[in-house]
């Protein structure tokens, strides 16, 4: 403990201007703290992207698969939304089942992202997903969000129930 009274003892300059103000270090870090975490939030934009389409996915559409080659095999992967909304893929799972998946990466929200042979590449960042949509490398955060489906097998097509 010092024997020095309150009075002689030596205060930086930047510490008394601080105090003068009436900002002591605490409120000065939360501040920071807050103002950092604003910066980040910005940097990494909208993680689903919706911002990139003015609030708009474009909503359900339905899809004729004899438009798509690649949709006739279980396996194949088609971008198929028409520049519509949302970029938006289909991918044939089974004889009679699909999965609709947004091409908009969760990471930042890039769009659209690629359908590669494995599945679908960012060429933002470098995250990449599997043909189901599973995160398998790289920044991004999550899967890509899926779309249900409706096959009808009699017409040939598949509804997408894209959000609006």
């Amino acid at each position: 403990m010092s024997n020095e009274t309150p009075a002689t003892l030596k205060v930086s300059p930047c510490a008394a201007l601080c105090r003068a103000d009436g900002l002591d270090r605490r409120s000065f870090l939360s501040a920071a703290t807050l103002a950092a975490l604003a910066v980040l939030v910005e940097a990494c934009g909208n993680p689903l992207g919706v911002g990139d389409l003015g609030g708009s996915y474009g909503g359900p559409f339905t899809v004729t698969l004899a438009s798509f080659p690649a949709l006739a095999a279980t396996g194949g992967v088609a971008r198929v939304d028409g520049g519509n909304g949302a970029p938006t893929a289909l991918v044939r799972t089974g004889t009679n089942t699909f999965t609709a998946l947004t091409l908009v990466c969760p990471h930042q929200g890039y769009a659209p992202i690629d359908i590669t042979t494995s599945g679908f590449y960012c060429p933002n960042h470098g995250s990449q997903f599997s043909k189901t949509g599973s995160h398998t490398g790289g920044p991004a955060f999550g899967n890509l969000p899926a779309y249900s489906t409706t096959y009808d097998a009699t017409a040939g097509t598949v509804t997408i129930a894209r959000p609006a």
